[in-house]
């Protein structure tokens, strides 16, 4: 099994191929559907917000050594 480090840099690089489709596709401005409803967020809220996460915990997962 892979070590988390390694895992979650593989989840990074695909939030960032995931970014980068929906900006090809001009789908930023898709409103989210939360519990049935739309929301305020859109999908470049919200994958910005997973890729910040994931590196983050990319940076801090290297200073711990993996």
């Amino acid at each position: 099994m892979k070590n988390l480090y390694n895992e979650t840099t593989n989840a990074l690089f695909n939030a960032i191929d995931i970014k980068n489709t929906i900006d090809t596709n001009n789908l930023n401005n898709v409103k989210r559907v939360h519990d049935g409803t739309d929301s305020e967020d859109t999908l470049d809220d919200l994958i910005n917000d997973v890729i910040y996460f994931l590196e983050n915990l990319t940076d801090d997962l290297q200073q711990e050594g993996g």
